[in-house]
């Protein structure tokens, strides 16, 4: 695979040479960033809740939502924000047609969830005590929108959610449909988008325990993953955890 890589980024290059989405750099592999805009992208610096993986006071392990209501889900990651270039390269995923940024933003979601030791000393609270790959049978996606799909030809969450997969050497599985078409969920307060979503996910198929690695882009109220997760937890899957490329808003 490697080898083919190399073959194909020489030849594009022969043509148009590849360049850096962010500054224009040269590049010297298909990787759409180049090393410098990459470790610039915004990520978490203070300390993040166990569960999901919002922000908490120094010192606290978990946050007030999930040590007295919980989640659905066994733990969430997320690699920052959603400011600055990591919301542009996920808008651009998104709705700009710019497939090929999928590739770096998933090979950072599993340098989020690698064991402790390749991570900065800063980063490593955040990691669940085993390391996540060895834990999961599967990559899912949290499932689109059939219209939306029509409208952009393919699915953010599911480009992502393959690269990670392949990354892993593990399987992708679109083990979840969306019943129903969904209103916009942006801007929406949290409450309406819970109620929007009630039932809007169900399994293809049901499960036999296996632990799901869920990949979305984007958590904001976190309705949307949680009801994902609930899914297919009554489909009879085993734990849940949940990798999005960045956070935004507030529970």
């Amino acid at each position: 695979m490697l080898k083919l890589e190399g073959v194909a980024a020489g030849l594009v290059g022969l043509v148009a040479p590849p360049r850096c989405f962010f500054c224009s750099a040269p590049l010297r592999s298909l990787n759409p960033l180049c090393p410098d805009c990459e470790e610039d992208l915004p990520r978490w610096q203070d300390p993040r809740c166990l569960v999901c993986g919002r922000g908490v006071e120094e010192g606290i392990d978990l946050c007030r939502e999930c040590a007295v209501e919980g989640r659905p889900y066994a733990a969430a990651r997320t690699l920052g924000p959603y400011e600055g270039g990591l919301r542009r390269l996920i808008q651009a995923l998104k709705y700009e047609g710019e497939r090929a940024l999928a590739r770096p933003l998933g090979h950072l979601l599993v340098e989020l969830i690698s064991p402790p030791s390749t991570q900065g000393p800063g980063n490593r609270k955040f990691i669940p005590p085993d390391p996540l790959p060895s834990l999961v049978d599967l990559v899912a996606c949290v499932p689109p929108d059939p219209v939306r799909v029509r409208e952009r030809g393919y699915h953010a969450a599911e480009l992502l959610a393959r690269v990670v997969a392949r990354r892993l050497g593990l399987p992708f599985r679109a083990v979840l449909r969306k019943r129903r078409p969904t209103p916009p969920q942006v801007g929406r307060p949290r409450e309406e988008r819970l109620t929007a979503l009630q039932g809007a996910f169900v399994a293809r198929r049901p499960g036999q325990g296996e632990t799901v690695l869920l990949v979305d882009d984007v958590i904001t109220t976190g309705a949307t993953v949680a009801e994902a997760c609930r899914a297919l937890a009554e489909a009879g899957y085993g734990d849940i955890y949940v990798l999005a490329c960045a956070q935004a808003g507030e529970d």
